[in-house]
């Protein structure tokens, strides 16, 4: 007699097959090259324009908000605890410093669309806490993309020159009155206690030319074409790190793990402590089998920096791998504390549920990430 078959097995395994191949066609989004706090930008370089709508509907830009003196970008979210405790803490040092120049824009980042539920809560917060900064929406989270925000909450110092001279991620407490102490010394025409912490500037040209291949990867024009301006601003700038980390990625997409773990290695030798680059070494090694290794790295990378979300997934990942299920849960759940909108989180839960041959939880886990992806702006 012949053995029987499920249908529904077979259903749900060229399910996940067709997820898993959807994002490998995404693939060119797993791994965008970052600062500690933004995956497309760092202190030093110029915070793009942007026109966002208020919770009444009517748009606002950069340059139409900005403050005379510093402007306190911050992203936050009314599903995120240290959000609240962000505003609030802003809210008094806007109170304090308005009248000689700083202003705060407070950005929403609740999700892909806002709902007419969510915007209650985003007019409750401000009313609650009294703010009186302006609130506006990153409707589709466009502006949270483009610059590649990493938790929420993130704090961005800015100045007249929108330049950015201040990052934090994730409001940890110690940073967070750093930056309160780096804003209020600032206004008072004071040194800080505490410096921004020092990043190289590259010059001009390179990130011209750095942005330029960022653009064409954004236009879906061809990769090549992106590489080509990224080698160019390397060659412009050999110790600027962000192009270093975006050709290490264009080597792992074509298998030349070799060339992009040295591309890695030039980075990590400017800046040792570099999150973005620990965390890619780390899943090089991971992914070579040498996951003790890897997680080494990994441990290291978040002491660095413990609000950087993909440090968290590719633990995970790592741990799945060893077959340590519960850890590795734990791990996914951190990252989706810190950013629930990286579907990256979803995409490494699925590949480990994959391995241990878990193929429902594989197949939702894939279907989660791919709502996110396609979630109507």
């Amino acid at each position: 007699m012949a053995p029987t078959t499920n249908p529904s097995i077979f259903r749900l395994l060229r399910r996940t097959t067709l997820l898993a191949v959807l994002f490998t066609a995404y693939g060119v989004f797993l791994f965008t090259p970052a600062a500690a706090t933004l995956q497309e930008l760092q202190t030093g370089m110029e915070l793009p324009e942007f026109s966002l709508k208020d919770p009444a509907g009517k748009p606002h830009t950069f340059a139409e908000l900005r403050g005379e003196k510093l402007t306190i970008v911050l992203f936050w979210s009314t599903w995120d605890k240290k959000s609240e405790k962000a505003l609030d803490r802003i809210q008094k040092l806007y109170q304090q410093y308005r009248e000689r120049g700083l202003t705060v824009i407070a950005i929403n980042a609740d999700g892909q669309t806002i709902s007419e539920e969510a915007l209650t809560r985003i007019r409750s917060t401000v009313d609650r806490l009294k703010l009186t900064f302006p609130v506006i929406i990153d409707q589709g989270l466009v502006f949270f993309r483009d610059i590649g925000v990493i938790a929420l909450p993130t704090m961005l110092v800015v100045d007249r020159e929108r330049v950015i001279r201040y990052e934090l991620s994730g409001y940890p407490l110690v940073g967070a009155e750093n930056l309160a102490d780096f804003v209020a010394t600032t206004m008072e025409g004071k040194k800080p206690a505490i410096a921004g912490k020092k990043v190289y500037q590259p010059n001009k040209n390179a990130l011209r030319l750095f942005n330029m291949g960022k653009n064409t990867q954004k236009s879906g024009r061809m990769a090549d074409t992106a590489e080509q301006w990224v080698r160019k601003a390397i060659e412009a700038d050999p110790h600027f790190v962000l192009p270093h980390l975006s050709l290490a990625k264009f080597y792992q997409k074509r298998g030349e793990t070799a060339q992009a773990r040295a591309q890695l290695q030039e980075a990590l030798a400017m800046e040792p402590d570099n999150v973005i680059a620990l965390c890619e070494s780390a899943l090089l090694l991971v992914n070579d089998g040498k996951i003790d290794e890897g997680k080494t790295i990994l441990e290291k990378a978040l002491k660095t920096d413990e609000a950087y979300t993909p440090c968290y997934y590719y633990a995970g990942f790592a741990c799945g791998k060893q077959g340590k299920l519960d850890e590795a849960r734990r791990m996914f759940d951190e990252a989706a504390r810190l950013n629930p909108l990286d579907y990256n989180i979803e995409v490494f839960k699925a590949r480990v549920f994959e391995e241990q041959n878990k193929q429902p939880e594989a197949a939702e886990a894939y279907r989660k990430a791919l709502e996110t992806v396609l979630a109507p702006n």
